[in-house]
């Protein structure tokens, strides 16, 4: 027996609550799976409720390629046999036996797909654990908290065992047609906002407000770096950079102090609305959580809303920062965010900034302003930039 397994079990999680439009949310999942695969020379089957994955290619080459993967809940190596009992059994003592006296605890979990099947799931998992531990494997049984588990799906045609699960990353396979604008800035919030965004199906359009040269080259490179980790959640992801340098200066100019972050955050909203509905997006997303600044009081979010005609989503408005820095951590952007190159808000924030603008208030300020020509100057300026994920390096 080849104890390198070809074949990969990949769970559905949410999907398989689905109903008539599962079959769209399926199609999703694929299209992000296919690339990632594709150096490992594997393919797709489509099952109920689940795919298979063919893929010769070792184990941890496989489960690398799958672990930015949105959609799954899980991903089980697993070896097909007929539905004879004596070939379930020789199988299964082929899986476990390598296990012998390890003093791990143990079970047998088997499911029935195929209910005409002549002994019922209980029966199976007591024969074939019977089996295995009269042959030699000498572990305690534990049903309740095992270490070692062997699960025995009984399909339609054939029969899968299977010896583990991976943890997958759970949620939506992220979605082509449901883009949202992220107000990606080198910090360390935007980035986890727009990840957790993704795990809900958003496609993320990242927009970046550069200025120089009040912001170094540096600080546009690290950004650049942010939206390559996004990227590795989706199969390509677009980077629009734009010049900010004339409408912060302008507003610093012309606007009071305590008021320079709310009008200049207003302005990056209405810049992020227009480059999002040239591509039909359908939100924007935001790194803001409730009171962490002065900018992200309610009265200062309400203020800053008021302008965008796209719903806008802040999936951290809750957390503080400790459980962003570990979200930030945990995919793998909190080293590139905290490296030492600040963006356009903290550099042009005041000392007293104003924690309860009022809307009235900004308005009359803003009527200084040439909003209209501002916005157009600095959309003319977008550059657009093509983020590759690493697994097509």
């Amino acid at each position: 027996m080849n104890t390198n397994p070809n074949i990969y079990l990949l769970r559905f999680g949410e999907l398989a609550l689905k109903g008539r439009n599962r079959n769209a949310f399926v199609n999703d999942l694929v299209k992000i799976i296919k690339p990632r695969i594709k150096p490992l020379e594997g393919r797709i089957e489509k099952h109920h409720k689940k795919l298979l994955l063919f893929c010769d290619a070792p184990p941890e080459k496989v489960r690398a390629a799958l672990s930015t993967v949105f959609g799954l809940s899980g991903i089980s190596p697993i070896w097909r046999t007929t539905h004879e009992l004596d070939s379930i059994k020789e199988l299964a003592w082929q899986l476990v036996e390598k296990h012998a006296n390890t003093g791990k605890t143990f079970a047998v979990r088997a499911k029935r797909a195929l209910k005409t099947y002549p002994m019922n799931s209980m029966q199976l998992a007591q024969e074939v654990a019977g089996h295995v531990l009269e042959r030699g494997l000498n572990l305690p049984v534990d049903l309740d908290n095992s270490q070692l588990t062997l699960g025995i799906n009984i399909g339609f045609q054939e029969c899968w065992l299977f010896l583990e699960t991976w943890p997958t990353m759970g949620g939506l396979p992220v979605r082509g047609r449901d883009k949202y604008g992220l107000l990606l800035s080198g910090g360390i919030d935007s980035p986890v906002a727009g990840n957790l965004m993704q795990k809900r199906g958003a496609w993320i359009n990242a927009i970046y407000f550069h200025t120089p040269p009040y912001t170094v080259e540096a600080a546009r490179e690290k950004v650049i770096d942010l939206a390559t980790v996004l990227a590795n959640y989706q199969n390509r992801l677009w980077l629009q950079v734009v010049n900010f340098t004339e409408v912060m200066q302008t507003i610093k100019a012309e606007c009071e102090d305590s008021h320079t972050i709310i009008i200049s955050r207003r302005f990056m909203m209405r810049a992020a609305n227009r480059i999002m509905a040239k591509i039909g997006g359908k939100g924007l997303i935001t790194g803001e959580s409730l009171g962490q600044v002065a900018s992200q009081t309610i009265e200062n979010i309400g203020v800053v809303n008021a302008v965008s005609e796209l719903p806008v989503l802040r999936p951290l408005i809750s957390m503080d920062k400790t459980e962003i820095m570990r979200l930030a951590r945990r995919i793998d952007t909190y080293d590139i965010s905290i490296r030492p190159f600040v963006d356009c808000c903290s550099l042009f924030s005041p000392k007293e900034p104003v924690t309860s603008a009022k809307l009235y208030y900004v308005l009359k300020q803003e009527a200084r302003l040439d909003v209209e020509g501002l916005l157009e100057r600095a959309l003319a300026s977008v550059e657009e930039i093509a983020i590759c994920p690493t697994f097509q390096d």
